[in-house]
This record gives C-alpha cells, sequence and structure tokens, in this order.
C-alpha cells in the first residue's frame, strides 16, 4: 500500500517589521494600493492604520502626492471631489449644492454653506471622515475662510483630530457709484477648537469693496496667511499680531481685456509668491522680504507653456488661467479649451487631469496628503456627525415632542453610561467598551464632539479599552493591590456619576496576559492567533489614547484643577506604557502629581502611588538617578503617615471611653493598625528598590575594565571612518548638484534675457507701427486739405 502523501508545510510568515517595509514602499500617489493592502488581513489593517505608519510614510517619501482638488464648477452635476491620482480613489465630499469648497490645509478641509438664513462653516477631515459645524461669526455673501493646525511646532504629520484654527475674512459696505473715495472695510476673525469661540475682530480700510469667492489661501511659515480678491488685491492677516495689511498685485492693470491672470502661491525660497498667465507664458513672481511698506515684488522665473502642453490645447479665442496651486507638492492647475492640466514646477512636467475646464467664477483645492485607510477610532469619530444632520437635533420634530424624545436619548446614554461603568466593577471590559461606544454616539450626536459633556464618556471609554489590553508587568502591583485603603473606597465610591472624576488608580486592575508574554513557545496557527491578538491590542491601544486624547482636550478647556483631569492623566500615562512610550508616560504622570497636590492632603495614598509610578517608569527608561527622588519621596511620605496613625493610636488610647466609641466607629471600615501594618510593608519595598537603584548608580560610575575602553575606542574609530566617508560622498554629490544648479540658472538667466529681448523688439514693432500710422494720419490729412 502506498504512503500517504505529505502534508504539504505551510509558508513561513513574514516578519511584522517586513511586512510593514513593504507596505511603506507602495506608490503613495496610488493611494488605492494602501486601500486593498488593508483588507488583506488584520494585522496589515492594524499596521497601516498606526499613526507611526503615517510618520513613517513622511520620513521615507517627504514630499506628500496630490491625491485630487475639490471644486466649486457649478454647472457641471459631478463628483465635488476630483482625483488626480493613478488608479481610481474617491473621497466622499459635501454635496456642492448645499457647500462651496474654501480650503483644505493639514489635513482638514473647510466648506461653507450657500444659504445665507443658516450660514455656517463645516470642517471635514477626508481622511477620516470626522465633521465638524462652526457657526459663522457674520453671515456675508462674499468671505473666504482658511483653516490650520493650532498646535505649536507640529510637522503636520498627523495632527488629525488635534486642535486647529479657522480664520475667517469678509468685507463690509456696499458697492455704490456715487464715490470713488468710499472707505470700505475689511475684516478677520480666528476661531480656535480649543475654546470653541470666536476672537475679536480686526480691520482694515480700503478704497474698494474685496470679495473672497474666487481664489483660496495660502499659508506663508506659520503666521502670515494669504488671500486674494477677485480684483485681485492681496489681504495679509499676520496671526502672531492680529493684523491686516492690503497690498496689489505685481502689476495692477484695470484696462485688460479680462480680469483673474493671477493666483497665490508658495515663491521658491518659502515666501509669498504669485502666478500670472501671459498667454502663452506662465510667469512666476516673489514678494521681496522687508520690513516697511515698500516691499516690492520680483520676477523669478518665466515658463512658456507652449513647450509644455500638447498641441491644439487651447483655441484661438481661448484663454488660460491659474486655477490653483497645491503647496507642499509644488504643482500648479492651468485649465485651457482642451480639459485641466498639472504642471510640476520642479521638473515642469505637465500631465492632462480631466477633459473639463472652469469657466467663469470657480477655484480649486488641491488635497495634498498622505492617504492611509483610517482606523476603528477613525471610523467612530467619523460617524458620530452627519452632513444631513440639522445643528439643533430637535428642529424637524417640532414643539414638546422633539424635546420629549430628545430627553429620552440623553436618558438612555446616561443608562449605558452607568451600565458600563457597573461592568467594569464586574470586569466585563468587552461589555463596558460596547456600552460607553453607544453612550459616546449619543452624546457626540447631541452636543458636539468637543462638548464639556463628553469628557466623561471619552474618558470611561479610553479606560476600559486600556483595562481590556494585556496588563504591562509592574513589580508594585503586587503589594499595591493589596492595599485596600478606605481613601480610594470614599473616591471611587461614586464612579457610576457621570459629572464625576473617578479617582481610580489606572493601574489598579487585574488583565489578562497574552501567551507569548508567559514565556510560552508556540507554533502555527497558535502563533498566528496570538499575532491576530497582538495587532487587535495595538488597535485597542490606538483607539484608547485617541479617547483619552480628546478627553484631554475638553477638559483642557478649564483651567481648574480636578480629579477627572489626574484621571486623564493617569490613564493616558498607562497607554503610553503598554506603548513602551516611557518619556510620554512620564511627562502624563508628572502633570497627574502636579494636580493631584492641589487637591488631596500630602499623604493621601494617591500621591504615594504616583510618586512611586513615576519612580517604576524612570528606572525601565534607564534613568536611575531621576528615579530616586520619586521613591524617596514616597518613603518619606509612607513614614510620615506612619507616624501620624501612631501618634493618632496613642490619643485613643489616652481616652478609653474614646477608644471604645472609635472601636464602634472603626466597624466595617479598616483599623489604625491594619493601615500601618500595609503601609510598613510598602515602606520595606520602597526601601528595598532604593537600595538597589542606589547600587546601579554606584556600578554605572565606577571605572570600566581596559578590555572594554578598548572595544569602545575600536568601535569609535568604526564610526568616524564611516562617517567621514559618508560626509565626503555627501560633498562630492552636493557639488555637483550645486554645479546643476548653477547651469540651470544661468539658462533661466539667458530664457529671460531673451524674453525681455522679445518684450523689447515687440514694444519697438509696436511704436513703429503707431509712429507709421501716425504718419498716415498726417499725409491722409494734408491731401485732405
Amino acid at each position: 500500500m502506498a504512503a500517504p502523501p505529505s502534508r504539504r508545510a505551510s509558508p513561513a510568515v513574514l516578519p511584522d517589521e517586513l511586512v510593514e517595509e513593504i507596505l511603506l514602499r507602495l506608490p503613495p500617489d496610488d493611494p488605492a494600493c494602501l486601500l486593498r493592502a488593508s483588507v488583506v488581513c488584520k494585522a496589515w489593517s492594524s499596521a497601516i492604520s498606526h499613526p507611526s505608519f503615517r510618520r513613517r510614510l513622511h520620513e521615507l517619501h517627504r514630499t506628500p502626492p496630490v491625491l485630487g482638488f475639490f471644486h466649486n464648477w457649478y454647472e457641471d452635476g459631478g463628483p465635488r471631489f476630483v482625483p488626480t491620482t493613478a488608479s481610481s480613489f474617491s473621497l466622499a465630499a459635501p454635496d456642492w449644492r448645499s457647500w462651496r469648497a474654501l480650503d483644505c490645509r493639514h489635513g482638514r478641509a473647510l466648506f461653507l454653506s450657500k444659504c445665507l438664513d443658516t450660514q455656517e462653516i463645516l470642517l471635514w477631515e477626508p481622511i477620516t471622515g470626522a465633521l465638524q459645524r462652526i457657526p459663522v461669526p457674520a453671515k456675508v455673501g462674499r468671505s473666504n475662510a482658511a483653516v490650520l493646525c493650532a498646535v505649536d511646532r507640529c510637522d503636520h504629520r498627523h495632527c488629525l483630530g488635534g486642535p486647529f484654527r479657522v480664520v475667517f475674512v469678509f468685507s463690509g459696505g456696499e458697492d455704490t457709484d456715487e464715490s470713488d473715495d468710499e472707505d470700505y472695510v475689511t475684516s478677520a476673525c480666528v476661531y480656535s477648537s480649543e475654546t470653541s469661540t470666536w476672537g475679536e475682530l480686526t480691520s482694515v480700510h480700503g478704497k474698494y469693496s474685496m470679495w473672497f469667492t474666487h481664489f483660496s489661501s495660502v499659508l506663508v511659515g506659520r503666521s502670515l496667511l494669504y488671500f486674494m480678491s477677485n480684483n485681485e488685491f492681496i489681504l495679509e492677516y499676520d496671526l502672531a499680531r492680529h493684523g491686516l495689511t492690503l497690498f496689489d498685485t505685481p502689476t495692477t492693470d484695470f484696462s485688460r481685456a479680462y480680469a483673474w491672470v493671477f493666483n497665490l502661491m508658495v515663491a521658491e525660497d518659502g515666501g509669498l509668491g504669485v502666478s500670472e498667465i501671459v498667454d502663452p507664458l506662465l510667469k512666476l513672481w516673489s514678494r521681496e522680504a522687508s520690513d516697511g511698506t515698500n516691499a516690492r515684488w520680483v520676477l523669478s522665473r518665466v515658463i512658456h507653456l507652449g513647450n509644455l502642453l500638447p498641441i491644439g490645447f487651447r483655441d484661438v479665442d481661448d484663454r488660460l488661467c491659474v486655477e490653483g496651486f497645491a503647496v507642499g507638492a509644488n504643482v500648479i492647475f492651468i485649465s485651457a479649451a482642451a480639459g485641466l492640466f498639472r504642471i510640476e514646477l520642479q521638473t515642469e512636467r505637465a500631465r492632462k487631469v480631466c477633459g473639463d475646464r472652469c469657466i467663469g467664477d470657480c477655484n480649486l483645492i488641491p488635497v495634498v496628503s498622505f492617504y492611509t485607510p483610517h482606523s476603528s477610532l477613525e471610523a467612530l469619530r467619523g460617524k458620530q456627525h452627519d452632513l444631513l444632520l440639522p445643528l439643533n437635533p430637535t428642529e424637524d420634530r417640532g414643539g414638546e415632542e422633539g424635546g420629549g424624545e430628545e430627553e429620552k436619548i440623553l436618558e438612555r446614554a446616561q443608562e449605558l453610561f452607568d451600565k458600563g461603568c457597573k461592568a467594569i466593577e464586574d470586569r466585563d471590559f468587552t461589555n463596558a467598551i460596547d456600552c460607553f461606544n453607544h453612550a459616546l454616539e449619543i452624546r457626540v450626536s447631541h452636543y458636539g464632539e468637543l462638548a464639556p459633556e463628553c469628557a466623561s464618556t471619552f474618558y470611561r471609554y479610553g479606560h476600559a479599552l486600556v483595562c481590556k489590553a494585556p496588563k504591562v508587568k509592574n513589580p508594585s502591583d503586587k503589594v499595591l493591590k493589596s492595599v485596600p485603603n478606605e481613601e480610594l473606597v470614599k473616591t471611587t465610591a461614586t464612579t457610576s456619576k457621570d459629572d464625576s472624576g473617578s479617582s481610580e488608580p489606572s493601574g489598579f486592575s487585574i488583565e489578562p496576559v497574552l501567551p507569548s508574554e508567559k514565556g510560552e513557545t508556540l507554533n502555527g496557527k497558535d502563533q498566528e492567533d496570538v499575532n491576530m491578538a497582538h495587532n487587535e491590542v495595538n488597535s485597542d491601544l490606538d483607539l484608547a489614547w485617541k479617547m483619552l486624547d480628546i478627553a484631554r482636550a475638553i477638559v483642557a478647556k478649564s483651567p481648574e484643577k480636578t480629579m477627572e483631569k489626574v484621571d486623564i492623566f493617569c490613564a493616558l500615562a498607562e497607554v503610553s506604557m503598554k506603548r513602551e512610550d516611557r518619556d510620554t508616560a512620564i511627562g502624563y504622570y508628572l502633570e497627574a502629581l502636579a494636580i493631584l497636590e492641589h487637591l488631596v492632603r500630602p499623604d493621601h495614598f494617591r500621591v504615594i502611588d504616583l510618586n512611586w509610578r513615576i519612580c517604576l517608569v524612570f528606572e525601565l527608561a534607564s534613568k536611575v538617578g531621576d528615579a530616586i527622588p520619586y521613591c524617596a519621596k514616597a518613603i518619606s511620605i509612607c513614614q510620615s503617615r506612619i507616624q501620624d496613625l501612631k501618634n493618632a493610636m496613642k490619643a485613643l488610647l489616652a481616652d478609653k471611653d474614646v477608644s471604645a466609641s472609635a472601636a464602634e466607629g472603626h466597624s466595617g471600615k479598616l483599623t489604625p493598625e491594619y493601615k500601618i501594618s500595609l503601609l510598613s510593608i510598602l515602606l520595606a519595598r520602597f526601601q528595598k528598590k532604593e537600595d538597589v537603584m542606589c547600587d546601579k548608580i554606584h556600578w554605572v560610575d565606577g571605572e570600566w575594565p581596559s578590555t572594554m575602553k578598548m572595544c569602545l575606542l575600536k568601535l569609535w574609530n568604526m564610526y568616524e571612518d564611516e562617517r567621514d566617508t559618508r560626509i565626503h560622498g555627501n560633498v562630492e554629490y552636493a557639488t555637483k548638484n550645486y554645479q546643476l544648479v548653477l547651469e540651470k540658472r544661468d539658462l533661466e538667466k539667458r530664457n529671460l534675457e531673451l524674453h525681455k529681448q522679445l518684450g523689447n523688439t515687440l514694444e519697438h514693432v509696436a511704436e513703429l507701427t503707431n509712429h507709421d500710422l501716425e504718419l498716415d494720419k498726417e499725409m491722409r490729412v494734408k491731401a485732405e486739405q
């Protein structure tokens, strides 16, 4: 009998690090590749949606791609978003019949409602789908707005969901023909998502009424924002000093046959630039920096479009228009009769985007970003708003019936919240997560994402996710968990209340440990299950971080020091520890300790706990010298607390009647003797840890053996040799590159001189023609005489 065929061995599983390296190298200008990869398995989806993946995309590819653009082509019934990527790709942009596209920057797009009666601004994150409505400060029809990240020194690689600012500009006064010197007022104000309010108006006076409906804005640096009016005046808004300045474009010729030949851009030196169409030339201007008002425009480059665009790209009577500029990608969009073209200014390569073109009042708002499929967190945030929902949830229901139904919905949210708190007490974290998820959806849709009423729900949701994740091993937990301190009982007795900040230490929980963390060796299917469990844990931690970070942003609006802030900072620190980000964990623990010391007495048990945790995190981060002071502080507080308890016991024993009443009062509570014994156990553990850390400090400071010194010297010499070789290669490359740049500039200079000579020749020909016409006219006059 023949032997049965051998079972085919399953292929080896690629390491997660190698899979991520492969995914990072998929073409960024083809987002459909990452989208398809994210649905292959949970492991790939978790890797692609992780924030660190997006940061690494920026580090590897540096220049983000142009995914497409929004437009305001009113006569076109097609989609609002037009992709410019290699494969088909779309974003579910707001309906063009209700919203006018204004701006797109730092991962956020801005739209203005077309109805003046209920005018509002819609902020939309194209990558995550999150939406937020903002009331406008003034309902006018000639306004514009810009959005930008509000985080200082942010690299804008992953600031989605963070604080932002909206700058709203508009012009007042009526355009009449009675006087050319009528004073018109152009104003601007800033909205902050951190305070959910508009700032004070900043105004500037001018001779003309400004309409801001055709051009989008440009941000130069971190504080200078520029808008262009329809009559091609430029408005500068300085975010640092809140000042407005008006100035002209490079050449102001009101006798032109048509307007809108200019458009804003960022110059090659990073300053303000302007593009100008002088058919068939594309002129690029840059504004020369100056401290005064005598700044001037300098022509920096001239591009002949006839050499870039295909033959027959325009009709005889047709005109070219600059429709938009993609900041960050250095791409300009030009429309002609043959369609819309994108030109890369760095390489001067042109490519046709679509066959449609804009005629009349329109503008393109490019979307420049790396696209990564959003995670479950971002899906949650994206579905909490709906474009079809009104600002007031009861405005379509009418009367008392809508109000009653609204109260029932909020009561349902409170029931889910209480049920989730009870589930956490029963260690049923999965049920708690589900309850908080539904409660959060209801409250966010009613109050808004950053409303104070949602802070506790965001915190509880994030805390439940943290509790569900496998626990980071903590040497202190065995002792700390055994301390049923009555202070903790008091502070956690009202955990189910919505508006009470829980004082429960975030680490006081019994949590599951994955098999791989127990030291077990797994193969085949078991290893795949463990990998999937790890990916699920990472996804839960990412979602927990976002929920807790939103809760932090909400409570940060209030200057008051509350226990809720302590709980949120502790939970964020614990998530950081689970992600092995110890520096961030230290920062949040220190913030929590600073607030806690203002809320409780100096010898409160939570003060001991936080000092001990900070000590352990510093030790794990190999900062033993920084850990010792916090360990010493925990020891000092324990000793002080033990001494106070002993003094209290002596006072009680001095009076038998008082002692008897005290004994009755301690029924059901912890006795001073029991507290002293527990604190003594903690004190012994803290002192042992301090001795161990002091020994480490002594060993580190000791003199190294001579063999170790020789090895380090050899390694250092190898490092210097490699560094010198790399620097030499970089210098050669930079020298060649600089020579090429000089040659390019020389060619551009010659080209510019030729164009100037051509212009002078044409002007001379025009003068001769005018002279001939005048002579001909004089001869005819003489002939008639």
